[in-house]
């Protein structure tokens, strides 16, 4: 089932957001909200009754919950933040290779970069347990968000920090992804915030991991091995010489197809992916 045909673009580039994209995994961010909160607690004196509320406020409002607690007033030491909330996760017991995975991102043949909030070595870890670290031409990542923010003026005192859904996050991403054009960038994320922002910059969007959202996303897949299926035109051709042979595995998803003006053009429970 192809892509809409009104929705071809000569596309360029792909971002890619890392958590519950790449991977999934539930206690994954179950772990980060427990050590967030216990953050709040311990390091920054929240009351214990008000972290919750605080918690999903300064998250739903400023599109990081660290991001909301900066710009509410609160003095965080980033790179205590990061080791307290991230680093201490026990990566290796939730993340591993995955051959599925890998084989998908090598046959794109546009260059590939993750586009995460969070920070460096967070990025860095994930992508090394699941063996795809060099799938990716580069990460764009809280630390070099931020930097190029600085640089650029964004960051003052009513906008403290850059990230995901802000538009200056979504510019400064594709400066860092060889000044990719909107336009011929295809980005893939699971927060229906982030694909309405990345859909109001102009890129191609995928939303990944949930259906039936009202984001205006131009395609919507359950699995991010569906990927193939709803843009072919990034995916590398099999060669089908001697001694070369393709694998073909049949998954049971919804993949949805919508057009720009987000009405729906196709959807199919069962979908053929190539797998190696």
């Amino acid at each position: 089932m192809p892509w809409e045909a009104g929705l071809q673009r000569q596309l360029k580039t792909v971002l890619c957001d890392l958590d519950d994209c790449l991977y999934r995994s539930p206690e994954m961010p179950e772990l980060v909200r427990e050590n967030i909160q216990r953050y709040m607690r311990e390091k920054l004196g929240v009351p214990k009754d008000e972290v919750t509320s605080l918690c999903l406020s300064a998250y739903s409002n400023f599109g990081t919950t660290m991001a909301g607690l900066v710009a509410t007033g609160y003095h965080i030491d980033v790179d205590d933040w990061h080791a307290h909330v991230h680093h201490v996760l026990p990566y290796e017991r939730y993340l591993r290779k995955d051959d599925a995975l890998r084989n998908l991102l090598q046959k794109i043949k546009l260059p590939l970069y993750v586009f995460t909030n969070g920070d460096r070595k967070h990025a860095e870890i994930c992508l090394r347990l699941m063996g795809i670290t060099d799938c990716f031409k580069g990460v764009v990542c809280y630390e070099s968000i931020m930097d190029a923010a600085e640089d650029k003026g964004y960051v003052h005192h009513g906008v403290p920090v850059v990230c995901k859904p802000s538009g200056k996050a979504i510019e400064l991403a594709l400066e860092q992804a060889d000044n990719a054009s909107a336009e011929t960038t295809i980005f893939l994320d699971d927060s229906t915030r982030n694909i309405v922002a990345g859909h109001q910059k102009g890129l191609t969007t995928v939303l990944v991991g949930r259906t039936g959202m009202d984001t205006g996303a131009d395609a919507e897949i359950l699995n991010l091995l569906d990927l193939p299926i709803v843009a072919p035109d990034i995916w590398k051709m099999l060669t089908t010489s001697k001694g070369i042979e393709s694998e073909r595995s049949d998954i049971s998803h919804t993949t949805i197809l919508k057009n720009r003006s987000g009405d729906t053009i196709a959807a199919d429970a069962r979908v053929s992916v190539v797998t190696g």
